[in-house]
């Protein structure tokens, strides 16, 4: 049987405030769902989706977005509260007048933060296309009709702000992106991910860090003998072969395995292998990797000899050194590389002083602080020591402990890594 109080329908009442109460957590909905997406998902999405387009529409004038949402929220907020307050009120014995006001206010309260703010807005944050499918197009029309009230208050917003010298956002900033790639509940797959990732990082890095130490590149001499020099190019492990005039620091240029492969046995001379030498490019190891490759795509090269600020040879770079700094290793290994580090039956690490601690703490999570004045294990020993050390001496270095275990004249050649949880 139905109620009737004060000549209003007990139940038509309890349909305008629920309908009430759903406008405004529609309105809620939309404001946490609008921000939740991103403007680049909703860009490729509209191109299948009519939803996605209004969407898209939504998210450009964010700004204008979140004035609408908050004034309907807000308008049918106030609605629900007038209308609930006269209907509980209504409803009350008048014995019970003195229970009126706080009752009333506490289960408007509840029914507002409920299911007017904190559900809607939970829903949204976790299911915005869900969200935006059902209301974009319908929000968007209301926008359209609404906007002179929402021009004004965006005006009247902005002139405080401009009062209080407030800044516009900014925009993200390349740590924040790095964080979004790197997180594991991101879209991308993980050999995708650590591409991204150390794209960003090249930026910072410089050609003497992926270089070949001149002792070990391997050469041949102009000035020796053609049988030397011939069978020295057909055991090399490279596709390409470093040529010089009687020192390793004289360089002439390369040559390609593959055009002396071609030459008949009895025609290997001297003057048929200088006439395959090929020029080879000088850099600074002071320029940008990104740069270098840059360089390298546009000469078509992919070897270069690294000088240092005084003009001396450092060494040999590759592009495919560069390349693998963005890509990871994808070169076959060389026989030198295999015994850069040997790790013994006691978990000591025995590293080759050219090893690089960039190389090195990939390999072995070691965690070694990277130095631009010391880039290899050899550079670290001396930037530590302040010199070449004697045969047994040992620093700690964090939770390291190195021991040098053999030296040459000019530079540390071998050296024990001895982990201290280890021991």
């Amino acid at each position: 049987m139905e109620h009737y109080v004060g000549g209003h329908s007990v139940g038509g009442g309890i349909v305008l405030v629920l309908f009430i109460l759903l406008v405004g957590s529609l309105f809620s909905c939309l404001e946490t769902a609008t921000v939740a997406i991103s403007e680049h998902r909703l860009k490729s999405l509209q191109i299948k989706y009519t939803w996605a387009k209004y969407a898209y529409k939504l998210k450009s004038s964010l700004n204008q977005i979140l004035i609408f949402s908050l004034f309907g929220n807000s308008l049918a907020n106030t609605a629900f509260t007038t209308i609930a307050t006269f209907f509980i009120t209504s409803i009350l014995p008048p014995s019970d007048s003195h229970l009126i006001l706080p009752i009333t206010t506490l289960i408007i309260a509840l029914f507002i933060i409920i299911f007017s703010e904190a559900l809607p807005k939970i829903l949204a944050a976790r299911y915005p296309i869900a969200i935006l499918k059902f209301v974009s197009i319908p929000a968007y029309y209301i926008f359209i009709i609404s906007k002179p009230i929402i021009w004004t208050i965006d005006k009247l917003i902005a002139f405080i702000t401009m009062l209080f010298e407030f800044k516009d956002a900014e925009i993200a900033s390349l740590d924040e992106i790095k964080e979004i790639i790197a997180d594991k509940r991101s879209p991308f797959k993980d050999k995708h991910r650590s591409i991204l990732l150390n794209s960003m990082a090249i930026e910072n890095l410089l050609v003497k860090e992926v270089l070949i130490p001149l002792r070990m590149v391997e050469g041949v001499n102009i000035k020796d003998n053609p049988e030397t020099i011939y069978q020295k190019i057909r055991t090399t492990h490279h596709t390409r072969i470093i040529v010089y005039d009687g020192m390793i620091d004289n360089i002439v240029g390369f040559i390609h395995v593959r055009d002396v492969l071609s030459i008949n046995q009895d025609q290997e001379t001297i003057l048929n292998l200088t006439q395959r030498i090929k020029p080879i490019a000088f850099v600074n190891d002071f320029t940008p990797i990104v740069k270098q490759i840059h360089r390298a795509q546009k000469n078509r090269e992919r070897i270069f000899v690294a000088i240092n600020e005084y003009g001396d040879i450092s060494g040999i770079i590759c592009l495919e050194d560069m390349l693998e700094m963005i890509f990871g290793d994808f070169t076959t290994e060389s026989v030198q590389q295999k015994y850069l580090v040997i790790q013994n039956e006691h978990n000591q690490l025995i590293v080759d002083g050219t090893m690089l601690i960039r190389e090195l703490n990939e390999l072995y999570h070691l965690n070694i602080t990277l130095n631009q004045n010391a880039l290899t294990i050899n550079g670290l020993v001396q930037y530590v020591l302040g010199g070449i050390p004697n045969v047994g001496v040992c620093f700690k270095l964090n939770n390291l402990i190195f021991e040098i275990i053999n030296v040459g004249d000019y530079w540390v050649e071998r050296v024990t890594i001895s982990k201290l949880n280890d021991k």
